[in-house]
């Protein structure tokens, strides 16, 4: 009998229906599992269908011989043993095939206790070499982890840099940027005063002394006073306007500001994070804009702050409501999830975005809306926060609209289903 718990299984490769009998007869009373092949192409088939633990191969065969079968791909990088079946007359075959990765020979005729010990240490090879492969599988598989958990480490860190700089440069900005919009209310009101005071005075003047009129015309033409009162208005409109978009800028900025005092890591599950921000369509997008609302019939959880990923979405959202302008459309939203990634998925029926500007998407301050009220940040900020979670941003875009994928890895223990959509929500706001 054999030393295993359960059946090792032998594939007998021989041409001699007399030798494939009798070993046949040999193992499977040894409490063997057997198998048998005619010829070199039996065998391949045979391999092909399901690998033994240990091929007892004859070397000398018709056709596809023992040795062409060990040049064959298919025994390349395998973990079942191979064992010769030669005559003492093939030695040099012996030699041959030992180099071409047989494991073992036995030569014919042969001792049954010997074949049957050699058979036994064949499987303890093969367990062994399976052992170590499932080892060596367990071990990348922790690597690729643990290189998966340094990546977001580093891309988190590269959050935090980012977060800190914004966080520094929107202090030192804001202070100074107040007190300019709060002077500049002030120089608006002083400028007006002037020119009302510097227009009563000329009148007075020319009711004073008629014979002033060409010396208060050289003095106006001299100091530019038409071009001044006809300029100073729109100067000052648009140095507010300027403010107003710095302003803006830092008020981005002070979400990164929020983002960095908010990492705390935590399980989130999609479906509750995102269904209220959904809701927050009916405010954004054109009135009678259709949502489409669809969400699995599980729980899709991953690990993330949920402060970072609220303001990712919104700024995702908000996107997509704006693509849209004024016109009413369409917006799909939905959340899905497949192997290791949870994946949602927003959509909108608006124009789309040219081709050539997709790669600058994620750059600060591009923006293919009116500079403004937008100042390019949204999707920045975006990226980086769902790249702080180990995940992605997937833009693409045609004329029929535009579609923004956000990959996510679950959160680890989530075990992947295969998804079954309900039926999509739709509703009209």
């Amino acid at each position: 009998m054999n030393e295993f718990p359960d059946q090792p299984e032998i594939l007998v490769v021989d041409d001699s229906t007399a030798v494939r009998q009798y070993v046949g007869s040999l193992l499977a009373t040894a409490g063997y599992r057997v198998r048998e092949a005619v010829d070199g192409a039996g065998a391949l088939a045979a391999l092909q269908t399901a690998q033994p633990d240990v091929v007892l191969l004859d070397v000398e065969m018709p056709g596809l011989s023992g040795l062409d079968l060990l040049r064959t791909p298919t025994l390349h990088d395998r973990i079942y043993s191979v064992i010769l079946f030669t005559t003492q007359s093939t030695h040099d075959q012996v030699a041959a095939g030992l180099d071409l990765g047989a494991d073992d020979y036995v030569i014919k005729p042969f001792q049954s206790v010997d074949l049957l010990a050699r058979i036994r240490a064949a499987v303890r090879s093969t367990r062994q070499k399976s052992a170590l492969a499932r080892a060596r599988q367990e071990m990348e598989q922790t690597l690729a982890k643990l290189q998966k958990t340094q990546r977001k480490l580093v891309e988190q860190e590269k959050v935090g840099a980012v977060a800190r700089l914004a966080a520094g440069a929107a202090h030192y900005i804001n202070n100074p940027l107040g007190f300019v919009m709060s002077n500049l209310t002030t120089l608006e009101r002083y400028s007006l005063a002037l020119q009302q005071h510097a227009t009563a005075l000329t009148e007075l003047l020319r009711a004073a002394d008629p014979g002033s009129e060409e010396r208060i015309a050289e003095l106006e033409k001299k100091h530019r006073l038409r071009q001044i009162n006809l300029d100073l208005p729109a100067l000052l409109q648009e140095t507010r306007e300027g403010g107003g978009r710095i302003a803006l800028i830092v008020q981005q900025m002070a979400q990164l500001e929020l983002g960095l005092a908010n990492q705390g890591v935590q399980r989130l599950e999609l479906v509750t994070v995102m269904k209220p921000l959904v809701d927050m369509i009916t405010v954004l997008a054109p009135p009678e804009t259709e949502v489409h609302w669809s969400q699995p019939d599980h729980d899709i959880t991953v690990e993330g702050s949920l402060t970072l990923l609220n303001t990712a979405l919104i700024a995702l959202l908000k996107n997509a409501c704006e693509a849209l302008g004024t016109t009413p459309g369409c917006i799909n939203v939905s959340i899905s999830s497949q192997q290791e990634l949870a994946e949602i998925t927003i959509s909108d029926s608006g124009p789309g975005i040219p081709q050539d500007q997709i790669p600058s998407l994620f750059d600060p301050f591009f923006t293919t809306k009116s500079p403004d009220s937008h100042v390019g940040l949204g999707l920045t900020i975006a990226q980086r926060f769902i790249a702080g979670h180990g995940g992605r941003i997937l833009i693409s875009s045609d004329a029929s609209g535009t579609c923004v994928r956000v990959e996510l890895p679950l959160a680890p223990s989530e075990t992947p289903t295969r998804l079954t959509q309900t039926n999509p929500g739709n509703s009209t706001t």
